[in-house]
C-alpha cells in the first residue's frame, strides 16, 4: 500500500508559520528553569571524582560547547575562554567544585564565569548576566 503524503499546501503553510512565528531564543519557563542535557547534569562531586581519576574528557567537551554557545548567543560577548585551554578551565572548575560538591557541573560553569566576569567587568569576555539562571546564593 503506498504511503500518503501531505499536500504541498500544508507543508508550505507550516514552513511559513515557522518563519513568521519563530520560537523564542531563550527556552526558560516563567521561573527561569531550563533543561540541562548531557554531562552538565552531573554533580560537582561526580566531576571532582572524575578529575581525580583523570577521566574528564566528556566534561572538557561540555565546557567547550558551553563556551561556544555563550560566545554565539550572548550579545556583546565573543571571546569567553580566550587564552585558556580546556585543561585550564577544568582546573578552575575543579577548584570551585571541591567546595560546592552539591552544585551541578553546569551551575559550576555559571558561577565561575560570573566570578571571572565580575573580575573583568566591561570586557568583551565578561558573560551577560542574563545567560542561564544563576545558582542559589551561598
Amino acid at each position: 500500500m503506498p504511503r500518503a503524503h501531505a499536500p504541498r499546501s500544508v507543508i508550505l503553510s507550516l514552513l511559513c508559520a515557522t518563519v513568521v512565528c519563530p520560537p523564542p531564543l531563550h527556552a526558560t519557563d516563567e521561573a527561569g528553569n531550563y533543561a540541562v542535557w548531557g554531562i552538565g547534569q552531573a554533580s560537582c562531586n561526580q566531576f571532582v571524582k572524575a578529575a581525580e581519576s583523570d577521566a574528564t574528557e566528556d566534561f572538557g567537551h561540555y565546557l567547550a560547547g558551553y563556551l561556544t554557545a555563550i560566545n554565539t548567543v550572548t550579545a556583546g560577548v565573543h571571546r569567553i575562554g580566550e587564552g585558556q585551554s580546556t585543561k585550564d578551565g577544568l582546573a578552575t572548575l575543579q577548584k570551585y567544585c571541591v567546595d560546592h560538591r552539591m552544585d551541578s557541573f553546569e551551575r559550576a560553569l555559571q558561577a565561575v564565569l560570573r566570578t571571572e566576569g565580575e573580575a573583568g567587568a566591561g570586557s568583551k569576555s565578561a558573560p551577560d548576566a542574563t545567560w542561564g539562571r544563576p545558582p542559589s546564593p551561598q
